[in-house]
């Protein structure tokens, strides 16, 4: 009966020193277990004991330090865990272990006196209390094997939730770390499509300025010599006798000033179909009037195919406005036919009507066409809207 008595109090003992400690991986990384540590650390000193301690391997060695910071002599074991905590027991060196007691000698029997019932009292109170502590010891046994299943199930079920909750927590992060990137992708692409059509929009903004600016120095070289243009005029700033060149949106004036002509670039919207101007070759427009500012100014009327010219009658409207337009506002009183029609001539055509110019030596004559003219014909090249100079002698 001691021998058993004996064995359970050191199983007791024993599980008393081997009881774990469990700090949480949140309680550990914010120093809330820091406490706890130092006094597992002392007692273990204290004790001559070893400190054991299971936890991941990312962690053993600041578990250790913090064990060592609360005894500097502690011992510590060390060994890995698959769980984000930390898991402290304080365990007897290998040298120190419990050797299991002697069993003490058995008495020897002395030579019993007859049996009585005294004897027969006391034998069977001590096999009671000998089965007693038989119960006892495998209840207590139950009761642990039971407790130690127990936690095993719990860590278990904690192992599993936190596998599934880091698993959750690494698909997460990996959903947003694609949604970042792809946002990522899409702003590069955005910044790149951005930045490319800033260059081609710079780059046809140059083109263009290029181009005007050869426009405008091949004006200066064919009309000023060279020299940079005198500045700008607005179209309400045109006289008689300036000479309007166009080359696109390029627009030049050539102004006699002094002795010799000066040129200017002309700024504003100018209809070139304006009576004040006179086509005179390609691109180039006399101006006979000065251009005042007006809303609705008069436009020279567009003519194609054949023309029936009649001589307009006098104080007409079409009279006034070709007389004013091709003849400097004079009275023409002569007419002739289309067959009449010499190399050199200009033909200015209106509504109904149409207006000969013809070179005789260093003047200007001017006649009514009187007749149907074929503008198509070969003998006919069109200078401008309504302007057709005459190649040939033989016009129908």
């Amino acid at each position: 009966m001691y021998k058993r008595v004996l064995f359970t109090g050191l199983l007791l003992s024993n599980a008393a020193l081997a009881q774990e400690t469990v700090i949480s991986g949140k309680d550990f990384l914010s120093g809330a277990g820091d406490a706890k540590l130092a006094e597992i650390a002392r007692q273990a000193a204290a004790q001559g004991k070893t400190v054991q301690i299971t936890a991941p391997k990312y962690w053993q060695d600041k578990v250790a330090a913090k064990v060592r910071a609360g005894a500097e002599d502690a011992r510590v074991q060390t060994s890995e865990g698959f769980l984000e905590n930390v898991v402290v027991k304080v365990v007897a060196a290998k040298s120190e272990t419990a050797k299991p007691a002697a069993a003490p000698a058995e008495p020897v029997a002395a030579a019993e006196p007859a049996a009585d019932e005294k004897v027969v009292a006391e034998k069977a109170a001590a096999e009671k209390a000998k089965k007693a502590a038989a119960a006892k010891a495998a209840a207590e046994k139950a009761a642990a094997d039971k407790a130690a299943a127990d936690q095993a199930a719990a860590e278990q079920a904690a192992a599993e939730k936190a596998a599934a909750e880091k698993a959750a927590a690494e698909r997460a992060a990996a959903e947003r770390a694609a949604a970042e990137k792809a946002a990522a992708d899409k702003v590069a692409a955005e910044k790149a499509a951005a930045a490319k059509a800033a260059a081609d929009k710079a780059a046809a903004e140059k083109a263009a300025a290029d181009a005007v600016a050869a426009k405008r120095q091949n004006m200066e070289k064919n009309l000023n010599e060279g020299r940079p243009a005198a500045g700008t005029l607005q179209v309400t700033q045109l006289l008689k006798d300036d000479v309007v060149y166009t080359d696109g949106a390029i627009r030049g004036v050539v102004r006699r000033v002094g002795t010799r002509p000066a040129l200017y670039w002309l700024e504003g919207d100018l209809n070139l179909d304006r009576i004040e101007l006179l086509p005179n070759g390609t691109g180039r427009y006399n101006v006979v009037a000065d251009i005042h500012e007006t809303a609705n100014p008069t436009l020279r009327t567009h003519t194609s195919g054949h023309v029936v010219a009649n001589v307009p009658a006098p104080n007409s409207t079409e009279r006034t406005s070709l007389q004013t337009q091709y003849a400097e506002g004079r009275d023409v009183t002569e007419s002739l036919h289309p067959a009449d029609l010499k190399a050199g001539d200009v033909v200015y055509t209106g509504q109904g009507a149409a207006l000969v110019v013809r070179r005789a030596g260093v003047g200007l004559l001017r006649f009514w066409l009187d007749g149907d003219l074929n503008l198509g014909q070969p003998g006919l090249q069109k200078q401008g809207g309504n302007v057709y100079k005459v190649l040939s002698d033989t016009i129908k």
